[in-house]
């Protein structure tokens, strides 16, 4: 039998990763660790999304003006397409929904006054039915079996010797 090489030369636990280094290796979880977060510009359109309401410690409280919501964190710009920060909160009715900007550093949220626009990229923006209750009746999209499933979970299936 050879000496393991290095750390965590395999086994049961640690693989090649080195080791048991707790939740999933080192690989970055998932989705992690591919590429860099990319800065995407400016959007080609823009779509009003929101006016303005008051500030509040730091950042500004909108009223929505769209009948969509805003995805969390969507960067929200001005309608020259300047970015001026990202949804952060969103609260209140769902018929009347306001949402905090976070804003961008040497944005301050009180330069703005009541009833000034702020605007979204249209693809950051999710329709209102999917945050409401399903009717009973219909049908739910199928989505094909869940990544893996029907291995049955930890132990199980092996019984030991029974009885002889």
């Amino acid at each position: 039998m050879r000496p393991p090489r290095g750390r965590g030369g395999g086994g049961f636990r640690g693989g090649r990763d080195g080791g048991g280094r707790g939740f999933r290796g080192g690989g970055g979880g998932r989705g992690g660790g591919r590429f860099p977060p990319r800065d995407e510009g400016p959007p080609s359109e823009v779509v009003e999304v929101a006016s303005f309401v008051h500030a509040c410690e730091g950042d500004a409280v909108t009223k929505l003006t769209n009948e969509k919501i805003p995805y969390f964190n969507a960067p929200i710009y001005l309608q020259n397409k300047t970015q001026i920060g990202k949804v952060d909160e969103i609260f209140g009715p769902i018929n009347e929904s306001l949402f905090s900007i976070k804003m961008m550093e040497g944005i301050i949220a009180t330069s703005y006054s009541a009833g000034d626009k702020f605007y979204i990229d249209p693809a950051k923006l999710l329709p209102l039915a999917r945050f409401l209750p399903q009717p009973k009746g219909a049908q739910q999209a199928f989505r094909g079996g869940g990544r893996g499933g029907g291995r049955g979970g930890r132990g199980g299936g092996f019984r030991g010797r029974g009885r002889f």
